[in-house]
C-alpha cells in the first residue's frame, strides 16, 4: 500500500505522542494523580501543547498547525493506551473543530488559547447527564440533538462532583446559571463534530483495550503453574486470541471512523466503530480480570486503571446499546423513506 502524506504525518504524530506519553504518563504519574485526588495535570497538558499535539488541527491563523482530525487518530489511540487523564479529545479535536467552523466573534481568541494550551474545553453531547472534565474546563460546548451549540464559560456553570467510576476521567453533573451563547455554526459542522466525538472515543477505547491485552499477555507469560507459563495452556491461548482479534478490529474500525467522520455516513461509521470498540473492551476486561486471578482486583496492582478507563470510555458519547439503537433508527428511517418514494 502506498503511504500518502496524511499517512506519514499521522504515523509521525502517533510516534511522537507514544514517546511523550511513555516518558511523562507512566503508571507512576497516574498513581500520583490518584494520590493527589486529581486527573488533569497542567504539566502533562503543557508537554502535549509544547509538542504541537493540542494545536495540531487549529488553523495557522490562530497559532495552530492546520492539520485535520484524521491526523490525530493515532494520537487518540495512544492516549487511550496510556490512560492519559486529559480532555484531549474534547479540547483539541471536538472544540477545535466546532470553534474553527464558527463565525462567533470570540472564537478566534478561544482558538488561540486552545492552541497555546491555555484553555480546556468540556463537551456535553446530546443532553448527556454527566460531563467529563467540566471541573477543569474554561469553556463548555453543549452540542444538542437539534444540531445546535451553546457556549458557556466556567463562571456560568454550576458543577456538582460525582463519585466517578474512573477517577482519572472524572464526570460531573452540570447545570447552567445562564442561557449561554448560541454558537453560529452550520448543522453540517455540528454533525461532523458529533461524529468526531464518537469516533474519537472509539479510538481512545481501542487504545485502552490494547493495553489490557498487553498487560494480560505479559502476566500469563510470567505467571507459572505446574512448572509452565499459564499462557501456554490452550484455554488461556484461546481467550487471548479472542481479545487480540477484537482489539485489532476495534482499532481498524475506530481509525477508519475518524477518517470518514465528515462523510454523509460519518455518524453511522462512528457509531458502529464505537459500539464494536465497546464490545472489544468488555471482552478484554472480562478476560483480563479472569486471567490475572485475585491480583487483578487489588488497588496496588495497576490493572484497575485500564479496567476502569475501558468502562468509563464505553459509556462516553453513547453506550454500545444506545449507539446501535440510534444506528438502527437511522438506517430504518432511510429504508422507510426510500420505500415511500
Amino acid at each position: 500500500m502506498i503511504e500518502t502524506d496524511v499517512d506519514t504525518e499521522r504515523r509521525e504524530l502517533a510516534e511522537l505522542s507514544d514517546d511523550l506519553l511513555e516518558r511523562f504518563c507512566s503508571v507512576e504519574h497516574l498513581r500520583g494523580c490518584l494520590d493527589q485526588g486529581r486527573a488533569h495535570s497542567p504539566e502533562l497538558w503543557g508537554r502535549l501543547a509544547e509538542a504541537g499535539l493540542i494545536s495540531a488541527i487549529v488553523g495557522e491563523d490562530f497559532g495552530g498547525i492546520g492539520l485535520t482530525p484524521a491526523h490525530l487518530s493515532g494520537v487518540l489511540y495512544n492516549l487511550g493506551r496510556h490512560a492519559a487523564p486529559e480532555p484531549f479529545l474534547e479540547t483539541a479535536v471536538v472544540a477545535a473543530t466546532v470553534l474553527g467552523a464558527s463565525s462567533w466573534p470570540e472564537a478566534s481568541a478561544w482558538l488561540e488559547r486552545v492552541a497555546a494550551g491555555d484553555a480546556i474545553v468540556a463537551i456535553r453531547l446530546d443532553g448527556a447527564p454527566h460531563v467529563a472534565f467540566a471541573r477543569d474546563a474554561d469553556l463548555l460546548l453543549d452540542i444538542g440533538q437539534d444540531d445546535s451549540v451553546r457556549v458557556f464559560t466556567a463562571d456560568q456553570l454550576e458543577i456538582t462532583d460525582l463519585d466517578s467510576l474512573d477517577a482519572l476521567r472524572p464526570v460531573t453533573a452540570v447545570a447552567y446559571r445562564t442561557e449561554g451563547v448560541a454558537l453560529p455554526v452550520s448543522a453540517d459542522s455540528i454533525r461532523y463534530a458529533r461524529a468526531l466525538a464518537i469516533a474519537g472515543a472509539a479510538c481512545l477505547l481501542a487504545g485502552a483495550t490494547n493495553r489490557l491485552l498487553e498487560l494480560t499477555v505479559d502476566y500469563v507469560t510470567l505467571r507459572r503453574q505446574f512448572d509452565r507459563p499459564v499462557g501456554s495452556f490452550q484455554a488461556v491461548k484461546h481467550k487471548i486470541a479472542d481479545v487480540a482479534v477484537m482489539a485489532d478490529m476495534a482499532r481498524s474500525a475506530a481509525l477508519s471512523a475518524i477518517d470518514g467522520a465528515g462523510e454523509p455516513a460519518g455518524f453511522r461509521r462512528a457509531a458502529a466503530a464505537k459500539a464494536y470498540a465497546g464490545d472489544a473492551a468488555h471482552l478484554a476486561n472480562v478476560h483480563a480480570l479472569q486471567l490475572h486471578g485475585g491480583i487483578g482486583f487489588t488497588w496496588e496492582y495497576h490493572l484497575h486503571i485500564w479496567l476502569k478507563r475501558a468502562m468509563s470510555l464505553s459509556a462516553a458519547y453513547g453506550t454500545t446499546r444506545s449507539l446501535r439503537r440510534a444506528l438502527a433508527r437511522d438506517l430504518l428511517a432511510e429504508i422507510g423513506g426510500a420505500g415511500s418514494r
